[in-house]
């Protein structure tokens, strides 16, 4: 399938142009940020909707592992594998899995999707579910306490498990993406032996992007991007331009909520494998600290059934 090409009117440029330049200065601090955090979301967008699942008519996989502010003890280290697949030519299906650590925290998510598609030429919508569990574990050894009877802290409780579901909807052309989710909708609360606490409280998600080919070259083309977080009164965004050069190499530049820096790159190394590098530094005192984040990605689209073919992709 060769996508069809069409002139993007003026207009609708604009409108996106300004969108984008409110989100880069409305954004706030996000102070109660619980899902893990990723840089290279913008070539597998699976990972934070399950309407993506299947969107392209192919098989794909995607590992991911994290470590952000290298140095710091104790520091968030996250490991995610995706796995998705198109089913027929309305239908997707998908598997999650993640592991996420920081400080004593040890939580294991794995996830299940199901989507629907309606194409019509180059416009796709994508309606997505998806079902799974969620643990959460605590390795109380890594704590130094200077008091050990803090009736506030139930060592005890080593700890404890949450089922979960979330749901998202994607549009896309060949020139432009929107997508909206909820990968979790339920808050996980838990009895910690006096009180009872929420650890995890549903996350929104609303991402945008779109493609610009100068017409003076075809080796040459920019995607500005945006995904912007919300959860309980705190909104974060993240601005990116990236670049692909000679359809092989993307490269570009993420401004995380005004506190971070990252350069992304990724090498299409053939249809089938692309391998990507995040490096990401705090532009406040943090940034003394730690030898910055940095993120590594394995990416493989395969065509595994007689209906899925090769695609150029840009989302």
């Amino acid at each position: 399938m060769k996508r069809i090409k069409k002139t993007e009117s003026k207009s609708m440029k604009a409108t996106i142009y300004i969108s984008l330049l409110l989100l880069f200065f409305s954004v706030s601090t996000v102070k109660s940020q619980q899902d893990p955090l990723y840089n290279l979301y913008s070539f597998n967008q699976y990972m934070i909707n399950p309407a993506y699942a299947g969107i392209y008519n192919n098989f794909s996989a995607n590992l991911i592992t994290r470590k952000q502010w290298a140095g710091i003890d104790g520091s968030p280290l996250t490991n995610l594998f995706t796995a998705h697949s198109s089913v027929g030519d309305q239908f997707g299906t998908g598997l999650l899995i993640v592991n996420d650590r920081l400080g004593i925290n040890n939580n294991t998510e794995a996830q299940l999707s199901f989507s629907y598609k309606i194409t019509s030429g180059d416009k796709t919508l994508a309606l997505g579910v998806q079902g799974g569990i969620v643990s959460y574990r605590y390795d109380y050894s890594k704590l130094n306490l200077a008091f050990v009877d803090d009736e506030g802290l139930d060592m005890n409780n080593d700890g404890f498990s949450k089922g979960n579901f979330g749901a998202g909807a994607f549009y896309m052309t060949d020139k432009y993406y929107v997508g909206i989710s909820v990968p979790r909708i339920l808050n996980a609360k838990v009895n910690d032996g006096v009180n009872n606490s929420t650890r995890y409280l549903p996350h929104y998600y609303l991402s945008g992007g779109f493609i610009i080919k100068p017409k003076s070259t075809t080796e040459f083309l920019l995607k500005p991007s945006f995904l912007v977080r919300y959860t309980e009164g705190q909104t974060a965004a993240d601005i990116s331009l990236n670049a692909l050069f000679a359809q092989t190499i993307w490269a570009g530049l993420t401004l995380r909520n005004l506190s971070g820096i990252a350069i992304n790159t990724q090498l299409q190394v053939n249809r089938s494998f692309r391998l990507g590098y995040s490096f990401e530094l705090p532009t406040n005192e943090l940034v003394q600290s730690n030898f910055g984040t940095h993120e590594l990605s394995l990416l493989v689209e395969l065509n595994l059934f007689k209906d899925q073919f090769d695609i150029e992709r840009y989302f």
